[in-house]
């Protein structure tokens, strides 16, 4: 049984999420926890003047997280949700970031779903902060984000991401495969890298991938030498029809800048479809 983390901050971004998940799963069995987390803001913080007053807060907040957890959890169930579904409500205070990877820790979570309301500004694109953060913490389970406006309809098709430079373990890849394999989608494995040909490295690395791809229908796509990445994965995921785009993390490198700082951001900034944020199994 597949366990599946949700966030929430009882947004309707975080709601979408919640649906898209249990639609996702939805003729698998799952567990599905719902996580709300909860602090004092600043503003909060500098009125008080009294570790008394403080604990009242948290009281107050606590309680609150817990009664909209509660509607939201009869709010999913009236959707008639699978009976292979099983659902909790978790209440928790502290940083989003920080609570996801002690419960990954705990739970050992497949997957953690995370709805995001992409917002526009004149110089910057942004994701969201709890988003950001999460992804720039020593997070330890796929992360799967959820644009506000992504409505599950199946998944044919599911975009790869890499420059084919890195050696691949069985735990990176197993997220992709058994998305495909449970929706009998196909992995197009999108190059991104500035040569026009592939080293022997690359060679070695995506027969690597071949072994690990044998059992789901998969392609491999090449970005020209002269295309921008961002524009080029943009690209072939309009005329290719994807319906999910995944990525692996990379500390301290290419890829790493590629997908927190741009890739991710701009995507998920212009388009409805999720992205598969998976980190690297070794650095």
């Amino acid at each position: 049984m597949k366990k599946v983390l949700v966030t929430t901050d009882f947004s309707k971004k975080a709601w979408n999420a919640l649906v898209y998940a249990t639609e996702l799963y939805k003729s698998i069995p799952c567990e599905f926890y719902i996580l709300n987390t909860y602090d004092l803001n600043a503003a909060q913080l500098v009125t008080t003047v009294s570790s008394q007053r403080v604990g009242h807060f948290y009281t107050s907040i606590k309680i609150n997280s817990q009664e909209r957890l509660k509607t939201i959890l009869k709010d999913i169930k009236d959707l008639s949700i699978s009976k292979n579904h099983t659902l909790q409500t978790v209440s928790k205070p502290g940083i989003l970031a920080k609570v996801l990877e002690q419960m990954t820790a705990q739970y050992k979570f497949d997957i953690i779903l995370m709805g995001s309301r992409a917002i526009i500004s004149s110089k910057h694109f942004f994701i969201g902060s709890n988003i950001n953060q999460t992804l720039e913490s020593e997070f330890n389970c796929p992360i799967l984000i959820i644009p506000e406006g992504a409505n599950f309809n199946g998944i044919k098709n599911i975009a790869f991401a890499t420059n084919f430079e890195r050696i691949y373990y069985k735990s990176e890849i197993k997220p992709i495969v058994d998305l495909a394999k449970n929706n009998n989608a196909t992995v197009e494995m999108i190059h991104v890298h500035d040569q026009s040909k592939l080293n022997t490295v690359q060679h070695y690395n995506t027969n690597t991938l071949e072994g690990f791809f044998k059992n789901v229908n998969f392609n491999f796509q090449v970005i020209p030498k002269s295309s921008n990445v961002e524009n080029g994965i943009q690209s072939f995921i309009e005329n290719l029809e994807i319906d999910l785009l995944a990525m692996i993390i990379y500390k301290h490198n290419f890829m790493e800048r590629l997908t927190r700082e741009s890739v991710v951001k701009k995507i998920t900034s212009h388009t409805k479809i999720p992205i598969l944020v998976i980190p690297a199994d070794h650095i």
